[in-house]
């Protein structure tokens, strides 16, 4: 009897010590910003210190940045996990002040943004509204990031690690030379989302510029356009699928006002609209390129685009382009296809 009061014992300081591990951890709660641009860089140093961050923004407020933190940076760069909820609030750089982004993504560094407008950055190098470093990544739900300037690549945002946007809309950013509303060599994915009236004034991608891997869906890449270059909407030159989104109304001063698929380019449209689109010389619709590049259109539409030149629908280099059923090519101008150096198959007129 002594040894089974023992082992009884024994099992209930077992069952005990298993309860007392069991207990969850309590989650922490957001820190409140208040409404000074000082509050947030502070908070911004405070997290990186610490080596994490949640906070919860001035409701409505705008936080007018008038210099810099450091360089061309607003704010601190975010090198650990941090949660911003924006509350509507807006990061604005203030008109008469020096050059700088509103946001930086370090390396290490992951920023979920939701609820936040990110305006009037501008910068002299690439991400006039935020940069995401190489190995840094950035998911932002309902932000809105408009009215930023680059004298390089990514008018909006440049990224260079991994990035997700979500319900979000990219407006009338500006880019000297690539990717006037998004410039990507990381990885990205964009959803349900707005891409338009970007503008890149040489070289590639007046909504889009991607040299990585880029997931666009439900999306609308639209009224954007590149004033010296190619790929008034979009232009890849590595992996791009889009799904069930429209490109439309995008314009390019050269070839490929909604689309230029360059030489390393795969890109695959499903269920997706190409419309309505122009460029001055060659392909308002599509501009494959070179020997490298593949697209492929599945339940995919090309119409009413229109170039300078023919064809206006689509042109085709010396790549490879695959028309699967009910994919019209039909009301371009001056033709759909006719005038394109390779053939393009299914395609007449």
């Amino acid at each position: 009897m002594p040894a089974l009061r023992a082992l009884a014992g024994a099992v209930a300081i077992a069952a005990s010590a298993t309860a007392v591990t069991a207990v969850p951890a309590v989650a922490h709660s957001p820190e409140h910003v208040r409404c000074k641009t000082s509050s947030l860089v502070a908070a911004i140093t405070r997290a990186n210190a610490r080596g994490f961050g949640k906070f919860s923004l001035a409701k409505g407020c705008v936080y007018d940045f008038t210099a810099p933190f450091s360089g061309e940076d607003a704010t601190p760069p975010i090198a650990v996990p941090v949660t911003i909820d924006g509350n509507g609030a807006t990061l604005r750089r203030g008109t008469t002040a020096n050059l700088f982004r509103l946001l930086d993504v370090a390396a290490g560094g992951r920023a979920t943004l939701s609820d936040l407008k990110i305006e009037n950055g501008e910068v002299t190098d690439d991400g006039g509204g935020v940069l995401v470093q190489d190995r840094g990544s950035l998911h932002a739900t309902s932000v809105l990031v408009k009215g930023n300037t680059a004298h390089n690549n990514g008018g909006g945002i440049e990224n260079l690690g991994t990035l997700r946007l979500l319900r979000s809309r990219v407006a009338n950013n500006n880019a000297a030379a690539s990717g006037g509303g998004l410039s990507t060599e990381g990885s990205a994915s964009v959803i349900s989302t707005s891409i338009e009236g970007n503008t890149a004034s040489r070289f590639f991608g007046g909504g889009v510029f991607n040299d990585n891997r880029i997931t666009i869906s439900r999306s609308s890449i639209t009224g954007n356009r590149v004033t010296a270059g190619d790929g008034g909407g979009l232009w890849n030159n590595f992996r791009m699928t889009v799904d069930d989104s429209t490109i439309v109304d995008n314009a390019a001063s050269d070839h490929g006002g909604g689309v230029t698929n360059a030489q390393l380019g795969r890109a695959t449209f499903n269920r997706s609209t190409i419309k309505r689109n122009t460029a001055v010389l060659v392909a308002g619709g599509i501009y494959n390129v070179d020997s490298g590049s593949y697209l492929v259109l599945n339940h995919s539409s090309v119409t009413k685009n229109k170039a300078g030149n023919a064809p206006g629908g689509v042109f085709n280099g010396t790549g490879d382009i695959v028309v699967n059923k009910h994919s019209p090519i039909t009301g371009n101008r001056p033709t759909n296809c006719v005038g394109s150096p390779s053939p393009v198959a299914g395609c007449t007129g």
